[in-house]
Formats: structure tokens, C-alpha cells, sequence
């Protein structure tokens, strides 16, 4: 909950922990695997492939992509060591076994929303200012949009890049007139 993501040193401003990231990266995963046709049961597998994809940087650290060409760390011994001592460890380790081979549309839906979470945040923080995400972000649909595994992904992709991630609330909120009392000072409080 408290292991930043190391992508901060690059990117700058930055909102997200490895348990942020995963939380966003599984609700993902789970609309993913549904877009792709898949059934409840297994966007829930996809969905917990995302929660635990990165469990082992709780004891590793997070080794952003500039790290990762120096450094090695052994990441199946981090899995196999947080999860030895429980009666049910071996399930979850075959959870992020199957998400690393991304031999399955399961693991592939879950790898994508991987993929998409980093870029959702470097487009809100380019939306924000921040011209390192914005060049970051461009630099996905060159080099890692048409890598993405699933139809979905790269349709969100594409959805995510012609759209304002401020849009939804705005034409909810204000365009709608919904709740406009608040903004005049007229909330609920009553009258005395």
C-alpha cells in the first residue's frame, strides 16, 4: 500500500502506489475480459491476476523501465516466499504464474490492463499539465498500443486519446443541470 510506483523520478507528478495501481489495473482487467466476450467467472480470474500481478514489488521494490535494463530481481522467489507458509498459497501463485505466461485470453485481458492503467494515469496528469505525461502518453500509441494482446484494449485505447477524463462528470453534473444548488452556495442546509 505504501510502495511508490518508480516511474515518479521520470514522470514527475504522480498519484499511484504499486496498490493503487493494482487495485485499477483489476477493475480493468474485468471490463476487459467482458468486452472480449469472456464469461463472469473468468473476468474475475482476470480481475485477480490484476489485484496480484505486482504483489512481489511489496517486497522487491518497483523497478521503473529505465531500472529494469540494470537491475534483476527475482520476482518468482518473491511470489513463492509471500505465499509458502498459506494453505492456499499455491492457487495464487498459479494466478500470477498464468498472468506472466499470458498464455490465456484470461492473462492476456489482465496484461492489457496492465498496459492501459499506466497510460490512464499519463493522460489524467497530461490533461493536468504535466507535458512529460503528455509525451509519455503520445509515445504509447507508438510503442505500446499496437503491442496491446486484446481488440478491447486497443479500442479503449483509442477512446481514451480522443476524449477529456473530466468529460464524464461535467456532462453529468453541469451539462445536465443535476446538482447545480451546491455550486450557488445552496446545498442542504436548511433555512432557519
Amino acid at each position: 500500500m505504501q510502495m511508490p510506483r518508480t516511474h515518479k523520478r521520470s514522470l514527475g507528478t504522480t498519484f499511484d502506489t504499486v496498490a493503487s495501481h493494482s487495485f485499477h489495473v483489476a477493475i480493468m482487467a474485468y471490463c476487459i475480459a467482458r468486452m472480449e466476450k469472456l464469461s463472469h467467472e473468468d473476468a474475475t480470474r482476470a480481475m485477480q491476476m490484476g489485484l496480484l500481478h505486482d504483489l512481489a514489488e511489496a517486497r522487491t521494490g518497483d523497478l521503473d523501465f529505465i531500472s529494469k535494463n540494470y537491475a534483476k530481481v527475482d520476482e518468482s522467489k518473491a511470489v513463492e516466499d509471500q505465499f509458502k507458509d498459506l494453505e492456499f498459497g499455491k492457487d495464487l501463485e498459479s494466478a500470477v504464474a498464468e498472468y506472466e505466461k499470458r498464455d490465456t485470453a484470461v492473462a492476456k485481458c489482465a496484461k492489457d490492463a496492465d498496459s492501459l492503467q499506466q497510460m490512464y494515469q499519463e493522460w489524467v496528469l497530461s490533461w493536468q499539465g504535466n507535458n512529460l505525461a503528455k509525451q509519455w502518453f503520445e509515445g504509447d500509441f507508438v510503442h505500446r498500443v499496437p503491442h496491446l494482446l486484446t481488440d478491447s484494449a486497443k479500442k479503449l485505447a483509442m477512446a481514451m486519446k480522443d476524449s477529456d477524463p473530466n468529460k464524464w462528470w461535467w456532462a453529468e453534473f453541469v451539462e445536465k443541470g443535476v446538482n447545480y444548488k451546491h455550486l450557488n452556495g445552496s446545498g442542504n442546509i436548511k433555512d432557519k
